[in-house]
């Protein structure tokens, strides 16, 4: 057996030395053991990013099932909108529907989805939108003309948002025409 070993180790190391021969295959077979764990961690890897992805691609086609197909249709473009949108807004929200004039909308974290009746629907922060302040549709009035966390507030009177939101009056001051006096 080890004759024959030998004539291997030869044929191999045209030149080099048995030892030189035995590390590299050594070297080797440390390798191939090595790479079966990274393999087997990288499998791991792409079971849970198959998951993920099955769940946005049905995520995406349960929302894009509306949109109008050929000829002319956006159904396409909006499964691409779609996991784009996902791809860079992980914990974004889908809002409203497809349409033919509005292939896909998505709110990133924190905006509100409004769908008014007979129009697209859009993202918008209710916390300082004065055309949708506190909720959807909520118009401030001219007399309180701005948004601050949800209502509306006139900056020019508010001691607790003064000039701009967020902005007190400290204790014995009061706020005229937007300035703390």
């Amino acid at each position: 057996m080890s004759e024959a070993f030998d004539q291997l180790a030869k044929m191999v190391a045209g030149g080099r030395t048995r030892r030189g021969v035995l590390k590299s295959i050594g070297g080797l077979l440390a390798g191939v053991f090595l790479a079966g764990f990274a393999g087997k961690a990288r499998a791991d890897d792409d079971e849970d990013e198959g998951e993920l992805t099955k769940e946005l691609n049905k995520a995406c086609k349960d929302y894009c099932a509306g949109c109008p197909r050929k000829p002319g249709g956006v159904h396409g473009h909006c499964i691409e909108r779609c996991k784009t949108f996902f791809l860079n807004n992980p914990t974004g929200k889908l809002c409203g529907t497809c349409t033919a004039t509005q292939a896909f909308a998505g709110c990133a974290t924190g905006a509100s989805c409004c769908t008014p009746a007979g129009v697209n629907a859009f993202c918008t922060n209710t916390g300082t939108d004065v055309l949708n302040c506190g909720a959807c549709g909520n118009v401030c009035p001219t007399t309180k003309p701005a948004c601050c966390s949800g209502a509306c507030t006139n900056t020019q009177t508010d001691n607790n948002n003064c000039g701009t939101c967020g902005t007190v009056c400290a204790t014995g001051k009061t706020c005229k025409a937007g300035v703390c006096a």
